[in-house]
């Protein structure tokens, strides 16, 4: 294994290993034959490191460890981690989602979710944290950021975001903040196609982009674009992924970026699909992105495009020195991780859902019994496990639960407690409510008894409703945040944290 990484010249490496730098394919449990692909794209090409999808903890760990002993070089492994590694590990922590953070603003609490992931991260061989989400949410009826982000406001943004890659980054993970130079305000969802964002210059640094100036400032190692077109910035149109002026005029020459560019995935359609991939990697290099990530066929690419002497550009040899020194920063020491205690910190992920409540407006219950109405793309049981315990607990009656398309049959001597749960994913606009569901919930405006809104996951469509005497708001649909809101409506808990985000009811 190269140890010295700060000398290291281009020259060492041949061709397919020289250009597997600037790769990161996928490793996807769920897929029988990725690990044994990652294996060759090792012993053959020494790829630059893995982005990590599904598996277990211990199967992670196993295989993290035997690629490492595999390679000639350090390896980066990248995971999704804006909700911890149980996002995308099972058996690890997984958190609210980022809005929750933006609610107790506290950063202390904050901290402490930053370094169990740091900590579960290590123990699996993992080195690069594809997080913080550094985008200000300005846009409500963004399908795919949304609650991701910790809010609306660029300072709350800036002051949590720099704080959660500060921390990841003193535990020994490397932090790559997204989607520079912001997400936030897009009306599309960049895995199904190419959003813009027509804001001018001056907008855009008030706001979009001032979270990552901040973090840059307090030495953030790693950035990823969006594949999103910013006209202000780039005038021929060009996603950020691709744009020059974005990733070297702006981030590099601007803000004095001198860390690693890290692209987002290239299985994402904004940038064309399969049929131009092979481009789009080579205008992303040439643009100033340092490695790739998720290329469909990395194989492929290898064998066609190593020779070509784009790879012994002297520009490539700047980013090849980027990638060994954050190699060399964060990239071993990995096998001697402690084992978590993964019951405790599911329970500080159960505390946080929990002190996340928002009560937005209204408060606790008038009566003993409810109807339950609940609609949601996101996780569902779990939730409403959650909420009948919740309301057992405060001597609260459940009369009627039933889930969309059923309808509740009302009684004025009951009250009606409509929950929403809907969240981002890629490719889903699992966000968007749908206009049945709207028209559903407004059928409950005639109702004379108390009418309570729940809202797990995205917070924004409570602002869909007027007539709710009661508004609620949590950023998960876990079992914890189903249980926090029933006993907050029952009085058996006090809600201290504010909606992070600017919603009119």
């Amino acid at each position: 294994m190269y140890e010295n990484p700060a000398v290291f010249s281009s020259e060492d490496l041949p061709p397919p290993r020289l250009a597997a730098q600037f790769l990161m394919p996928r490793i996807d449990f769920s897929d029988s034959g990725s690990v044994r692909r990652a294996e060759r794209l090792v012993r053959d090409f020494c790829v630059c490191g893995f982005i990590v999808f599904n598996g277990d903890v211990e199967q992670v760990r196993e295989t993290t460890r035997k690629l490492a002993s595999l390679s000639e070089l350090p390896l980066l492994f990248g995971c999704d981690v804006e909700r911890g590694l149980g996002q995308r590990v099972s058996g690890a922590t997984l958190f609210p989602f980022a809005m929750a953070q933006g609610a107790i603003d506290d950063e202390e609490v904050l901290r402490r979710q930053a370094v169990i992931t740091a900590q579960e991260m290590k123990y699996c061989g993992l080195n690069l944290a594809f997080a913080p989400v550094l985008d200000v949410n300005t846009e409500p009826q963004n399908p795919i950021i949304n609650v991701r982000a910790f809010s609306d406001d660029p300072a709350v943004v800036s002051k949590l975001g720099s704080a959660f890659a500060e921390t990841l980054q003193k535990e020994g993970v490397l932090a790559c903040a997204k989607h520079f130079p912001g997400h936030g305000a897009t009306l599309e969802d960049s895995h199904a196609r190419l959003p813009s964002v027509k804001r001018p210059l001056e907008r855009l640094m008030e706001t979009d982009l001032a979270p990552f100036r901040e973090a840059i400032a307090e030495r953030l190692h790693s950035v990823m674009p969006a594949h999103v077109r910013f006209p202000a910035l780039d005038p021929l149109g060009l996603p950020a992924t691709l744009s020059e002026p974005i990733l070297c005029g702006l981030l590099r020459e601007k803000f004095g970026f001198n860390g690693l560019i890290v692209s987002d995935s290239f299985r994402m359609d904004a940038l064309g699909g399969e049929e131009r991939e092979e481009e789009n990697i080579l205008a992303a290099l040439g643009s100033g992105v340092d490695i790739v990530l998720d290329p469909r066929d990395p194989e492929g690419f290898l064998e066609r495009r190593a020779e070509d002497s784009f790879f012994r550009d002297p520009a490539r040899g700047e980013s090849l020195s980027r990638i060994f020194y954050v190699k060399r920063l964060f990239a071993t020491g990995m096998e001697k991780a402690p084992s978590p205690d993964f019951e405790k910190n599911a329970e500080d992920a159960r505390e946080i859902s929990r002190c996340s409540a928002c009560v937005l407006r209204g408060g606790v219950l008038s009566g003993g019994e409810v109807s339950v109405f609940h609609f949601g793309t996101d996780e569902t049981e779990e939730l409403l496990g959650g909420l009948r315990e919740g309301f057992s607990g405060g001597g609260v009656r459940i009369e009627k639960l039933s889930c969309w398309p059923e309808t509740p049959q009302l009684h004025g001597d009951s009250s009606l407690v409509c929950v929403l749960s809907v969240a981002p994913a890629g490719w889903t606009e699992n966000c968007v409510i749908p206009p049945e569901i709207i028209d559903c919930v407004n059928s409950f405006c005639s109702f004379s008894g108390e009418k309570i809104l729940l809202t797990f996951g995205s917070p924004y469509p409570a602002a869909e409703f007027t007539f709710f005497d009661t508004v609620i708001s949590l950023f998960d649909s876990s079992r914890a945040a189903g249980r926090a809101a029933a006993e907050v409506l029952t009085g058996d808990r006090f809600s201290t944290a504010g909606l992070p985000v600017k919603i009119t009811l």
